[in-house]
């Protein structure tokens, strides 16, 4: 795969508020990518900064690509638009500087791949929330895009116009567009996104495809004889995610890989551990609630 931008040790902080704090990645071109973090774990921010809109207070944002073109499509777009989208489109364009004859031609490639052919006469005021949604991302790709940002572009959409917009997505990445987005809709990471870029305590903690992001396992909670500490066992068993659940006593509840579940829980068991609980994790599911 080849790069087409890399940020390293970016540090952004708003008045005395760390927002971000050395990261360090880089995006790879056709892929889609994924931000997952809490509200307010920086997400936003790093969109701004990879989308040229915001800059670091240190670090170094290095693009591959001279020069490259990016679309961004905020969070909260404008709503009450007194323009048609063809209108809307065109002023955006003759803004922008193109040429009348590439800004229709762009249009026309835009409403029909967001299947707009029937509204495009309509003003935007009108539009449901997802159809003002697919506008926005049309404004963002006016011009010829080799990276689209989009800031939870499924938020606030009823059931039908999610899909809509995963299928119109999926159409965009087969194009060989490069995605990076934010979204907490585990049903759209699963379908459409390469990778996962978790971030937490303002920094880039993990990164990894969403295969291993959502790797199925086997949780467990298991109590251990106070004559026995969890350091003890560790270094013999293999988990992936361990807590306490309670302080007065050696309960733990673990996370371990599928394929080595019954080999762990028989070298507790030696070890004099006593199993209380083993369920299944089913995909993507633990991962997203660990981590929202």
């Amino acid at each position: 795969m080849k790069i087409i931008m890399e940020l390293k040790d970016i540090t952004k902080q708003y008045r005395e508020k760390i927002v971000l704090e050395n990261t360090s990645f880089s995006l790879y071109d056709n892929q889609v990518v994924a931000f997952v973090g809490k509200n307010g774990s920086g997400k936003s921010t790093l969109l701004k900064i990879i989308g040229g809109i915001v800059k670091p207070d240190s670090g170094v944002v290095h693009n591959h690509i001279q020069p490259q073109k990016i679309g961004y499509v905020p969070e909260v777009t404008p709503s009450h638009i007194l323009f048609t989208p063809e209108e809307y489109l065109n002023h955006m364009g003759n803004i922008r500087g193109m040429a009348k004859g590439q800004i229709q031609q762009r249009i026309d490639s835009l409403i029909e791949t967001f299947n707009l052919q029937d509204a495009r006469k309509i003003r935007i005021e009108h539009f449901s929330k997802g159809m003002k949604q697919k506008v926005a991302i049309m404004q963002a790709m006016l011009e010829e895009t080799d990276l689209l940002i989009l800031d939870e572009p499924l938020s606030g959409l009823d059931p039908k116009a999610q899909s809509d917009l995963e299928s119109i997505l999926l159409i965009l990445k087969e194009r060989g567009l490069s995605i990076v987005l934010t979204c907490h809709e585990t049903k759209l990471l699963e379908n459409i996104v390469d990778s996962v870029i978790l971030i937490k305590d303002h920094q880039v903690i993990q990164t990894s495809s969403l295969q291993e992001s959502v790797n199925k396992g086997n949780r467990f909670i298991f109590e251990i004889s106070t004559e026995t500490s969890l350091e003890e066992l560790l270094p013999f068993i293999e988990i992936q995610q361990e807590r306490r659940l309670n302080s007065g006593v050696n309960e733990v509840e673990a996370t371990v890989n599928q394929e080595i579940t019954d080999e762990i829980l028989m070298e507790l068991l030696i070890k004099g551990a006593s199993i209380k609980q083993l369920l299944p994790i089913h995909g993507s599911e633990e991962y997203f609630h660990s981590n929202f």
